[in-house]
């Protein structure tokens, strides 16, 4: 991935925007991709199911959305389940406009939301 189109990952989360990323937070992590889907905190199902698939992110994987990219949100939890509809929204968005136009959508959804 380039830094014009920022660091998007397979789960659509932009590590540019990752607390661990951007150093604010330890340990740090040089992004999803660097580390191959392994994290400071383990192996990453998203990135390794991506990887399976065959596909750069799910939004372009013919069994999205699945039920491992819906079990990664807690269904009790209102935060997580607006995260998921969120989520899946972008990578279906990425799906069809590309990386640059998401990560343009994103800075705008920030703003307003941030």
């Amino acid at each position: 991935m380039d830094e014009e189109t920022g660091l998007l990952t397979p789960c659509g989360l932009d590590c540019g925007e990752c607390e661990w990323h951007v150093g604010e937070r330890q340990p740090s992590c040089p992004g999803c991709e660097a580390v191959e889907g392994r994290p400071f905190w383990g192996r990453c199902r998203t990135f390794a199911c991506a990887e399976e698939h065959g596909v750069m992110h799910c939004g372009v994987c013919g069994e999205f959305p699945c039920g491992q990219f819906v079990s990664q949100f807690d269904p009790n939890d209102p935060e997580g389940q607006r995260g998921a509809v969120y989520r899946a929204g972008l990578l279906a968005y990425r799906a069809r406009h590309g990386d640059g136009k998401t990560r343009e959508l994103m800075k705008k959804t920030q703003k307003k939301h941030g």
